[in-house]
Protein backbone atom coordinates (compact mmCIF):
# COMPACT_ATOMS: atom_id res chain seq x y z
CA UNK A 1 0.00 0.00 0.00
CA UNK A 2 1.44 3.29 -0.99
CA UNK A 3 1.85 6.10 1.64
CA UNK A 4 -0.66 8.36 -0.32
CA UNK A 5 -3.55 5.49 -0.17
CA UNK A 6 -2.99 4.89 3.50
CA UNK A 7 -2.88 8.62 3.89
CA UNK A 8 -6.22 8.68 1.98
CA UNK A 9 -8.02 5.62 4.38
CA UNK A 10 -6.56 7.17 7.61
CA UNK A 11 -8.15 10.61 6.60
CA UNK A 12 -11.48 9.18 5.31
CA UNK A 13 -11.57 7.11 8.94
CA UNK A 14 -10.93 10.12 10.93
CA UNK A 15 -13.62 12.21 8.90
CA UNK A 16 -16.31 9.56 9.55
CA UNK A 17 -15.40 9.30 13.17
CA UNK A 18 -16.01 12.82 13.21
CA UNK A 19 -19.45 12.69 11.75
CA UNK A 20 -20.21 10.30 14.16
CA UNK A 21 -19.47 11.90 17.16
CA UNK A 22 -20.72 15.57 16.26
CA UNK A 23 -24.02 13.69 15.53
CA UNK A 24 -23.60 11.66 18.21
CA UNK A 25 -23.26 15.06 20.34
CA UNK A 26 -26.30 17.07 17.98
CA UNK A 27 -29.60 14.65 18.85
CA UNK A 28 -31.18 16.61 15.98
CA UNK A 29 -28.74 15.97 13.58
CA UNK A 30 -31.45 13.25 12.35
CA UNK A 31 -34.10 14.20 13.96
CA UNK A 32 -37.25 12.82 12.90
CA UNK A 33 -36.06 9.12 12.13
CA UNK A 34 -39.43 7.72 13.25
CA UNK A 35 -43.01 8.77 13.19
CA UNK A 36 -43.69 11.79 15.51
CA UNK A 37 -46.84 11.50 17.82
CA UNK A 38 -49.03 14.83 18.47
CA UNK A 39 -50.93 14.66 21.39
CA UNK A 40 -54.79 16.55 21.48
CA UNK A 41 -56.36 16.38 25.53
CA UNK A 42 -59.42 17.02 23.50
CA UNK A 43 -62.18 15.14 21.27
CA UNK A 44 -61.43 15.36 17.53
CA UNK A 45 -63.17 18.34 15.40
CA UNK A 46 -62.42 21.47 18.23
CA UNK A 47 -59.92 24.12 17.25
CA UNK A 48 -57.01 22.36 19.01
CA UNK A 49 -57.10 19.30 16.99
CA UNK A 50 -57.77 20.89 13.40
CA UNK A 51 -54.48 22.85 14.56
CA UNK A 52 -52.86 20.03 15.69
CA UNK A 53 -53.78 18.16 12.73
CA UNK A 54 -53.15 20.90 10.49
CA UNK A 55 -49.69 21.08 11.87
CA UNK A 56 -48.93 17.39 11.43
CA UNK A 57 -49.98 17.56 7.61
CA UNK A 58 -47.61 20.37 7.25
CA UNK A 59 -44.83 18.90 9.40
CA UNK A 60 -44.92 15.77 7.91
CA UNK A 61 -44.20 17.03 4.53
CA UNK A 62 -41.38 18.99 6.11
CA UNK A 63 -39.65 16.19 7.75
CA UNK A 64 -40.31 13.09 5.75
CA UNK A 65 -41.69 11.51 8.55
CA UNK A 66 -45.15 10.80 9.37
CA UNK A 67 -47.01 13.02 11.64
CA UNK A 68 -49.83 11.97 13.84
CA UNK A 69 -52.25 13.17 15.97
CA UNK A 70 -53.66 10.95 19.22
CA UNK A 71 -56.86 12.57 20.59
CA UNK A 72 -56.65 11.65 24.60
CA UNK A 73 -59.36 13.92 25.93
CA UNK A 74 -61.13 14.31 29.87
CA UNK A 75 -60.33 15.89 33.28
CA UNK A 76 -59.95 19.63 32.01
CA UNK A 77 -56.89 18.34 29.86
CA UNK A 78 -55.39 16.31 32.86
CA UNK A 79 -55.67 13.04 31.10
CA UNK A 80 -53.85 13.74 27.91
CA UNK A 81 -51.15 15.98 29.89
CA UNK A 82 -50.18 12.94 31.90
CA UNK A 83 -50.08 10.66 29.15
CA UNK A 84 -47.30 13.25 27.51
CA UNK A 85 -45.72 13.64 31.08
CA UNK A 86 -45.05 10.14 31.33
CA UNK A 87 -43.37 9.60 27.92
CA UNK A 88 -40.02 9.13 26.94
CA UNK A 89 -38.38 12.36 26.60
CA UNK A 90 -37.19 11.66 23.27
CA UNK A 91 -38.99 14.00 21.05
CA UNK A 92 -41.37 11.82 19.32
CA UNK A 93 -44.13 12.22 21.95
CA UNK A 94 -45.66 16.35 21.87
CA UNK A 95 -48.52 17.94 23.87
CA UNK A 96 -50.64 20.79 22.22
CA UNK A 97 -52.71 21.87 24.82
CA UNK A 98 -54.12 25.34 26.67
CA UNK A 99 -53.59 27.53 29.88
CA UNK A 100 -55.52 24.65 31.50
CA UNK A 101 -53.04 22.07 31.68
CA UNK A 102 -50.34 23.97 32.04
CA UNK A 103 -51.85 26.45 34.69
CA UNK A 104 -55.34 26.43 35.49
CA UNK A 105 -55.24 22.71 36.71
CA UNK A 106 -53.29 22.94 40.04
CA UNK A 107 -55.59 25.73 41.05
CA UNK A 108 -59.01 24.11 40.64
CA UNK A 109 -58.00 20.56 40.94
CA UNK A 110 -56.60 18.51 43.54
CA UNK A 111 -54.71 15.28 43.08
CA UNK A 112 -53.72 15.83 39.76
CA UNK A 113 -51.13 12.93 38.56
CA UNK A 114 -48.60 15.33 36.59
CA UNK A 115 -46.85 18.60 37.67
CA UNK A 116 -47.37 21.36 35.25
CA UNK A 117 -44.24 23.04 36.54
CA UNK A 118 -41.46 20.44 36.07
CA UNK A 119 -43.20 17.65 33.90
CA UNK A 120 -42.39 19.55 30.79
CA UNK A 121 -39.89 21.38 28.00
CA UNK A 122 -41.78 24.42 26.72
CA UNK A 123 -41.71 24.58 22.74
CA UNK A 124 -44.07 27.49 22.11
CA UNK A 125 -47.26 29.20 22.43
CA UNK A 126 -49.00 28.94 19.67
CA UNK A 127 -52.28 31.16 19.29
CA UNK A 128 -54.74 32.61 21.46
CA UNK A 129 -58.55 33.23 20.49
CA UNK A 130 -61.00 35.31 22.57
CA UNK A 131 -63.76 33.45 23.67
CA UNK A 132 -67.46 34.77 23.57
CA UNK A 133 -69.95 34.58 26.41
CA UNK A 134 -72.89 33.68 25.05
CA UNK A 135 -76.77 33.32 26.12
CA UNK A 136 -80.02 31.82 25.01
CA UNK A 137 -82.54 35.12 23.74
CA UNK A 138 -85.20 34.12 24.96
CA UNK A 139 -83.85 34.83 28.45
CA UNK A 140 -84.13 38.61 27.65
CA UNK A 141 -80.86 39.26 29.27
CA UNK A 142 -78.46 42.21 27.14
CA UNK A 143 -75.53 42.38 28.71
CA UNK A 144 -72.93 40.21 30.83
CA UNK A 145 -73.43 42.54 34.44
CA UNK A 146 -77.40 41.96 34.05
CA UNK A 147 -77.04 38.01 33.62
CA UNK A 148 -74.52 37.84 36.63
CA UNK A 149 -77.45 40.02 38.79
CA UNK A 150 -79.60 37.67 37.62
CA UNK A 151 -77.41 34.81 38.99
CA UNK A 152 -77.36 37.21 42.45
CA UNK A 153 -80.58 37.56 42.70
CA UNK A 154 -81.68 33.73 41.88
CA UNK A 155 -78.77 31.64 43.26
CA UNK A 156 -78.41 28.22 41.53
CA UNK A 157 -81.34 28.65 38.87
CA UNK A 158 -79.27 29.89 35.91
CA UNK A 159 -77.48 27.86 33.89
CA UNK A 160 -73.84 28.13 32.89
CA UNK A 161 -72.37 24.92 30.58
CA UNK A 162 -68.53 24.06 30.26
CA UNK A 163 -66.13 21.93 28.21
CA UNK A 164 -65.35 19.89 31.93
CA UNK A 165 -64.92 20.47 35.97
CA UNK A 166 -61.87 22.73 35.97
CA UNK A 167 -62.11 23.86 32.04
CA UNK A 168 -60.90 27.17 31.22
CA UNK A 169 -64.53 28.22 30.77
CA UNK A 170 -65.46 27.30 33.97
CA UNK A 171 -62.32 29.11 35.61
CA UNK A 172 -63.48 32.18 33.39
CA UNK A 173 -66.96 31.82 35.12
CA UNK A 174 -65.88 31.49 38.86
CA UNK A 175 -63.83 34.34 38.64
CA UNK A 176 -66.43 36.46 37.33
CA UNK A 177 -68.71 35.40 39.39
CA UNK A 178 -66.13 35.99 42.65
CA UNK A 179 -65.36 39.64 41.29
CA UNK A 180 -69.26 40.00 41.23
CA UNK A 181 -69.87 38.63 44.76
CA UNK A 182 -70.14 35.26 44.56
CA UNK A 183 -70.29 32.28 42.74
CA UNK A 184 -74.06 31.98 42.22
CA UNK A 185 -74.60 29.75 38.82
CA UNK A 186 -75.39 26.26 38.32
CA UNK A 187 -72.21 24.88 36.73
CA UNK A 188 -73.46 22.14 34.00
CA UNK A 189 -70.27 20.01 33.01
CA UNK A 190 -70.03 18.41 29.94
CA UNK A 191 -67.53 16.35 27.61
CA UNK A 192 -66.31 19.19 24.93
CA UNK A 193 -68.10 21.87 23.83
CA UNK A 194 -70.59 20.84 20.95
CA UNK A 195 -72.66 18.92 23.63
CA UNK A 196 -73.44 22.48 25.36
CA UNK A 197 -74.35 23.93 22.27
CA UNK A 198 -76.61 21.59 21.51
CA UNK A 199 -78.58 21.86 25.11
CA UNK A 200 -78.38 25.64 24.58
CA UNK A 201 -80.80 25.57 21.33
CA UNK A 202 -82.87 23.16 23.19
CA UNK A 203 -83.30 25.68 26.17
CA UNK A 204 -81.41 23.52 28.86
CA UNK A 205 -78.52 25.74 29.30
CA UNK A 206 -78.70 29.53 29.70
CA UNK A 207 -74.99 30.25 29.23
CA UNK A 208 -71.53 29.59 28.11
CA UNK A 209 -68.39 30.83 26.73
CA UNK A 210 -67.92 29.36 23.40
CA UNK A 211 -64.44 29.50 21.40
CA UNK A 212 -64.79 31.58 18.11
CA UNK A 213 -65.53 29.13 15.70
CA UNK A 214 -68.16 27.45 17.56
CA UNK A 215 -69.90 30.96 18.08
CA UNK A 216 -69.71 32.35 14.98
CA UNK A 217 -72.21 30.37 12.62
CA UNK A 218 -74.85 30.66 16.25
CA UNK A 219 -74.19 34.27 16.65
CA UNK A 220 -74.70 35.10 13.07
CA UNK A 221 -77.64 32.51 12.59
CA UNK A 222 -78.73 34.42 15.91
CA UNK A 223 -80.11 31.43 17.87
CA UNK A 224 -77.57 32.88 20.44
CA UNK A 225 -76.66 36.34 21.69
CA UNK A 226 -73.38 37.62 22.59
CA UNK A 227 -72.49 39.96 25.75
CA UNK A 228 -68.98 40.04 25.94
CA UNK A 229 -65.56 38.27 24.31
CA UNK A 230 -62.83 37.66 26.82
CA UNK A 231 -59.11 39.12 26.76
CA UNK A 232 -58.21 42.98 26.09
CA UNK A 233 -59.66 43.52 22.41
CA UNK A 234 -62.24 43.02 20.47
CA UNK A 235 -62.93 39.87 18.21
CA UNK A 236 -62.53 41.14 14.35
CA UNK A 237 -65.42 38.71 13.69
CA UNK A 238 -67.84 40.60 15.67
CA UNK A 239 -66.29 43.85 16.77
CA UNK A 240 -69.86 45.25 18.25
CA UNK A 241 -68.92 42.64 21.34
CA UNK A 242 -67.50 44.47 24.10
CA UNK A 243 -64.84 43.31 26.17
CA UNK A 244 -64.37 41.98 29.75
CA UNK A 245 -61.84 44.88 30.31
CA UNK A 246 -64.33 47.44 28.73
CA UNK A 247 -66.97 46.35 31.10
CA UNK A 248 -64.70 46.84 33.66
CA UNK A 249 -63.73 43.89 35.02
CA UNK A 250 -59.85 44.31 35.23
CA UNK A 251 -57.02 42.05 35.16
CA UNK A 252 -59.36 39.59 33.46
CA UNK A 253 -56.93 38.46 29.96
CA UNK A 254 -58.40 35.07 29.92
CA UNK A 255 -58.28 34.40 26.48
CA UNK A 256 -57.69 31.00 25.21
CA UNK A 257 -54.12 30.20 24.30
CA UNK A 258 -53.05 27.00 22.22
CA UNK A 259 -49.43 25.42 23.27
CA UNK A 260 -46.98 22.94 22.27
CA UNK A 261 -44.45 21.25 24.99
CA UNK A 262 -42.40 18.26 24.83
CA UNK A 263 -41.92 16.00 28.16
CA UNK A 264 -39.29 17.06 30.56
CA UNK A 265 -35.75 16.05 29.70
CA UNK A 266 -36.11 16.26 25.82
CA UNK A 267 -32.64 17.53 24.60
CA UNK A 268 -32.84 21.14 23.67
CA UNK A 269 -31.68 20.87 20.29
CA UNK A 270 -34.62 18.49 19.25
CA UNK A 271 -36.97 20.93 21.35
CA UNK A 272 -35.37 24.10 19.48
CA UNK A 273 -35.58 21.77 16.02
CA UNK A 274 -39.20 21.38 16.53
CA UNK A 275 -39.87 25.20 17.35
CA UNK A 276 -38.01 26.30 14.42
CA UNK A 277 -39.85 23.64 12.17
CA UNK A 278 -43.28 25.02 14.27
CA UNK A 279 -42.62 29.02 13.07
CA UNK A 280 -42.03 28.48 9.97
CA UNK A 281 -45.27 26.50 9.17
CA UNK A 282 -47.30 29.07 11.75
CA UNK A 283 -46.13 32.28 9.91
CA UNK A 284 -47.21 31.27 6.31
CA UNK A 285 -49.73 33.07 4.81
CA UNK A 286 -51.70 30.01 4.01
CA UNK A 287 -52.01 28.50 6.98
CA UNK A 288 -51.75 31.07 9.43
CA UNK A 289 -55.35 32.25 6.92
CA UNK A 290 -56.66 29.25 6.73
CA UNK A 291 -56.28 27.74 10.22
CA UNK A 292 -55.70 30.47 12.70
CA UNK A 293 -57.16 34.02 11.60
CA UNK A 294 -60.07 32.33 9.86
CA UNK A 295 -61.46 30.84 12.39
CA UNK A 296 -61.00 33.68 15.15
CA UNK A 297 -57.44 32.91 16.51
CA UNK A 298 -54.22 35.37 16.46
CA UNK A 299 -50.97 33.46 16.06
CA UNK A 300 -47.88 34.00 18.41
CA UNK A 301 -45.64 31.56 17.28
CA UNK A 302 -43.14 32.41 20.39
CA UNK A 303 -40.34 30.63 21.52
CA UNK A 304 -39.49 28.16 24.04
CA UNK A 305 -37.88 30.70 26.33
CA UNK A 306 -40.60 32.98 25.58
CA UNK A 307 -43.47 30.64 26.26
CA UNK A 308 -40.82 29.54 29.69
CA UNK A 309 -41.16 33.16 30.65
CA UNK A 310 -45.12 33.51 30.17
CA UNK A 311 -45.58 30.47 32.40
CA UNK A 312 -43.21 31.88 34.90
CA UNK A 313 -45.18 35.16 35.24
CA UNK A 314 -48.72 34.07 34.43
CA UNK A 315 -48.38 31.44 37.38
CA UNK A 316 -48.13 34.23 40.36
CA UNK A 317 -50.93 36.46 38.58
CA UNK A 318 -53.43 33.65 38.21
CA UNK A 319 -52.71 32.31 41.88
CA UNK A 320 -53.78 35.87 43.24
CA UNK A 321 -56.73 36.04 40.60
CA UNK A 322 -57.67 32.49 42.51
CA UNK A 323 -57.47 34.00 46.14
CA UNK A 324 -59.03 36.75 45.02
CA UNK A 325 -62.17 35.18 43.51
CA UNK A 326 -62.17 33.20 47.20
CA UNK A 327 -62.25 29.62 46.22
CA UNK A 328 -60.40 26.58 46.59
CA UNK A 329 -59.43 23.43 44.48
CA UNK A 330 -61.80 20.55 44.63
Amino acid sequence: MTANRLFSLIALATALSTTHIVQAADPATNYPSQTVKIVVPYTPGGITDLLGRALASRLEKKWGQSVVVENKSGGSEAIGAAFVAKSKPDGYTVFIASDAAFLVNPLLRKGLNYNPETDFEPIMRLAEGLAFFVVRPDLNISSLKDLLALAQAKPGQVTFGSEAVGSPSEFRMRLLGGLTGGYKMNHIPYNGMVPIISDMLGGRVDSAWLPPHLARPQIEAKTLRPLATNGTKRNWMFPEVPTLTELGFNQTDLSFKMMMAAPAGTPKPIVDKIARDVLEVMQTPDFNEKYVHFNGYTGIASSPQEFQDYLVKTRPFLKQMVKDAGFEPQ
